[in-house]
């Protein structure tokens, strides 16, 4: 399966709407939060830091208590928080705010970003405030984890959250054909091009079908678990040479075209709409989709859907796919480091899990009360999924090929151009680009 962290790969959302919170105060609704104070009255005078985050309404309310709860450990220190709805939108806006040198003291990151980040300088390195800290635990972190967030051998970037990529079913279209659930290790390919048949229906007459068995983001990360499943990956393991264009994931990536083009159980999609599986799912007529926990919340919000999560089906091997940062030129490192432990401490995350169904990243916290809560899905299967999860191949110049890997993918899906060819192109294109972009380095 695919692992995405709370840097978190949430898809790109609609939009950019930027937002600066009120300077926050007092405590937040519920009560008293698990996190402890740092032991100091005070940090200083009057220090501000800047918090960075790229989130839905739902969750900047939730990140908006939580500062009040930091401040009030944390006397004299105020925390503005500044957050812009969409990913690509805040990352670019991020590296304005870097260039400019004018970057937040704290911030959260786009996984696919992150390694550029990283690569420019314009981080700290969370290792040497971890080791000082006595009440920081990182071996409470999964290894998989801590080792994504590396970049040649320094720790720049920790999840608050994590993601894992599952496959969300519609138990309702199910039960109606008398299908059994998916979830089940050995579910494969086959069965699920099987259940995808069975739940695709023109129930109209007209010759269209009215439900479809699944639906297919053929973008992007979305396709990491597909390939993964196979034994293909966009990189080499030295992240060198893009290998999309192997056997392994041309076989892959023609079996999502098949659904679409030969067995005719997927419907038309585009890579520029990325709530797009989302939004079919929630109507109620689609039978299975590929998403993380970040869709549990609209999910929930929808009347009378029976949905649950299963494992993402299997070939070769069982995959899916695998924070936060401090910023480098932050004049307050000491208090940076201190809301960065606080935004990353077991309170928070038993917090965020409680309020917004996200994942947490610490093991005390995801095997607990993540784990041993009511839920009205598996939760256990995300739980489980950390264990096979896989590293995306993420690398500086990665959003300088994004484009170019993607116009092929679209012709590929759009049936203009067989996988092969499309997949040969993409991988010349995107090697060319890159010795291109390593030569001016």
């Amino acid at each position: 399966m695919a692992l995405l962290v709370g840097l978190c790969v949430v898809g790109l959302l609609a939009g950019c709407v930027e937002k600066i919170a009120e300077q926050p105060s007092g405590p937040p609704p519920g009560g008293e939060l698990l996190n402890r104070p740092s032991g100091e009255a005070g940090l200083g005078g009057e220090i501000k830091l800047e918090l960075f985050t790229w989130t839905e309404n739902d969750e900047y309310e939730v990140n908006r208590e939580l500062i009040k709860e930091f401040e009030k450990q944390h006397p004299g220190v105020k925390v503005s928080l500044v957050n812009v709805s969409g990913s690509r939108e805040a990352m670019q806006k991020l590296e304005t705010k870097m260039a400019a040198k004018a970057g937040p003291d704290v911030m959260s990151l786009h996984g696919a970003y992150y390694v550029g980040f990283a690569d420019a300088g314009v981080l700290e390195d969370l290792e040497k405030f971890a080791k000082d800290d006595d009440d920081f635990h990182l071996a409470d972190f999964h290894p998989r984890l801590v080792e994504m967030c590396r970049y040649k051998g320094d720790l720049y970037s920790l999840p608050r959250y994590t993601s894992v990529y599952t496959l969300f079913y519609n138990k309702a279209l199910f039960d109606a054909e008398g299908l059994p659930y998916p979830g089940t290790e050995s579910w494969t390919w086959d069965d699920y091009l099987a259940a995808v048949k069975a739940l695709t229906k023109d129930l109209d007459g007209n010759g269209t079908p009215d439900q479809w068995g699944c639906i297919i983001d053929f973008w992007g990360a979305r396709l990491y678990p597909w390939l993964w499943s196979n034994g293909a990956d966009l990189m080499d393991s030295s992240l060198e040479t893009c290998t999309i264009d192997s056997p392994e994931a041309v076989e892959a990536l023609q079996f999502l075209v098949d659904l679409r083009h030969k067995y005719k159980v997927a419907p038309a999609t585009t890579s520029t709409e990325r709530n797009e599986g989302l939004n079919s799912f929630a109507r109620g007529n689609v039978g299975m989709y590929m998403s993380g926990p970040w869709d549990i919340q609209t999910l929930n919000q929808v009347e009378n859907l029976k949905w649950d999560i299963a494992a993402v089906p299997s070939q070769k091997t069982r995959a899916t796919m695998l924070g936060y940062a401090i910023g480098s030129g932050t004049r307050h490192p000491k208090e940076a480091w201190e809301l960065f432990k606080f935004l990353l401490g077991p309170g928070s995350q038993a917090h965020m899990a409680d309020q917004l169904d996200k994942m947490p990243s610490r093991m005390s916290v995801l095997k607990g009360s993540y784990a041993k809560a009511t839920a009205d899905y598996r939760r256990q299967v995300y739980v489980d999924s950390l264990e096979y999860a896989q590293r995306p191949p993420n690398f500086p110049e990665y959003n300088q090929i994004e484009g170019i890997l993607q116009s092929q993918l679209d012709l590929i899906w759009l049936g203009k151009k067989p996988v092969a060819e499309g997949l040969r192109e993409a991988a010349q294109a995107v090697n060319k680009e890159l010795e291109k972009l390593r030569a001016q380095e």
